[in-house]
């Protein structure tokens, strides 16, 4: 039986056999070398004698694999991980920013200074056109994969863990945009007013908080109208174009949610149902918003839902302010934080918390009133 974490098991034959990595093959992938012994002690003995042998060496070897060869290697092995927008925002960031300046390094001349100064000059000079810095937001996404890659290198045994962190950049709080109590009745009225797909959509992530992507990709097979729920199971993505065919770089697809939280099932609320139930009776299409069978661009919806906010006369904020609206009007609303973060399709709570909860003037100011009427009763 072997034992956990030590490469140590006994053969068929009755002598124990134990396993260690003694270098790399030309391709990178571990080459591994075997002690035998009669028991389990003797062979953990010539086990950690045989280790000592080799760590030096494969610390020394010059046939390190640059950056870049590692970065290929776990991109490949994280194919069937990520999801298509994912990986075509990594192979992005990698493209543009990570490989011309880190590619030629060997993975062993990595450092933590080497990358926090290297993402100090992104947030200096790092845009392609030379015209400032890269916002401190995108820094923080190149840093992730960089981060990503270097861990694999670690498990790999490629190189060992830096010994200090890799900086983090601090991100100025932006004050959270929503639509404002009388722009909502504006925006609700004239979507409820012949109502139509378009208009339909957007009511949907005014009441549930679906981001833009999924309602392009909802189907009246993901609304079940009889117990009142949707379920969100896909989205539309932007990936990398493949084909050679074509001129343009990026595809348009039916994705799967990033996250296993994403994929969700949200009860339909009684004031949006009979609008559903409406449109569902009429409707040829395939997809909720479209009049063929054909999912809609997310560009051409944030066109037409720009034009319904123009046409109630409310000034344009973006498609993404309908679902930040619904999650402050929840919270506002008393709506507990676990159930709001599992609508929203949040990974944790934590993001809710952090995103919403101390976004509205109006509920700080309702909260604090809580304090004087507590104390006015005390004092009573």
């Amino acid at each position: 039986m072997s034992k956990k974490g030590q490469n140590i098991h006994k053969r068929k034959d009755g002598r124990w056999e134990a396993r260690y990595k003694k270098g790399r093959n030309p391709n990178g992938t571990i080459q591994y070398g075997y002690v035998y012994a009669k028991s389990y002690g003797e062979a953990k003995e010539k086990l950690l004698n045989t280790q000592m042998q080799y760590a030096e060496p494969i610390k020394k070897a010059s046939s390190s694999p640059t950056f870049e060869e590692v970065t290929n290697m776990w991109m490949e092995c994280n194919k069937l991980r990520l999801k298509g927008g994912t990986v075509n925002k990594y192979k992005s960031v990698i493209s543009a920013h990570v490989l011309p300046q880190l590619g030629r390094y060997k993975i062993s001349e990595i450092s933590s200074p080497l990358i926090n100064s290297y993402l100090s000059e992104k947030l200096k000079k790092g845009k392609l056109n030379g015209n400032g810095g890269l916002s401190p937001g995108y820094v923080n996404s190149i840093r992730t994969v960089v981060k990503a890659i270097l861990k694999f290198a670690v498990n790999e045994q490629m190189i060992a863990p830096l010994k200090n962190g890799i900086n983090k950049a601090s991100v100025p709080r932006k004050d959270l945009q929503i639509f404002h109590i009388d722009e909502l009745n504006r925006i609700e009225r004239e979507l409820i007013n012949n109502i139509d797909f378009t208009k339909l959509g957007v009511l949907i992530s005014l009441h549930t908080g679906l981001r833009i992507g999924e309602v392009c990709a909802l189907k009246w097979e993901d609304i079940d109208l009889e117990n009142g729920v949707i379920h969100i199971r896909h989205t539309v993505s932007r990936v990398g174009n493949e084909n050679s065919d074509f001129e343009t770089k990026t595809v348009l697809i039916l994705d799967e949610p990033k996250t296993r939280s994403s994929k969700r099932d949200i009860p339909v609320s009684s004031r949006l149902y009979p609008y559903i139930k409406q449109l569902s009776t009429v409707s040829q299409s395939t997809y909720v918003i479209s009049n063929s069978n054909v999912f809609m661009s997310p560009r051409t919806y944030e066109y037409r839902y720009s034009k319904i906010l123009e046409k109630c006369g409310v000034d344009y904020k973006n498609y993404h302010t309908l679902r930040h609206t619904f999650a402050t009007r929840c919270i506002e609303a008393g709506v507990d934080v676990k159930s709001l973060s599992e609508i929203l399709g949040h990974a944790n709570v934590s993001i809710t918390l952090n995103t919403y909860v101390h976004s509205s003037m109006d509920l700080k100011r309702t909260q604090i009133e809580k304090l004087t009427s507590f104390t006015e009763s005390v004092s009573a």
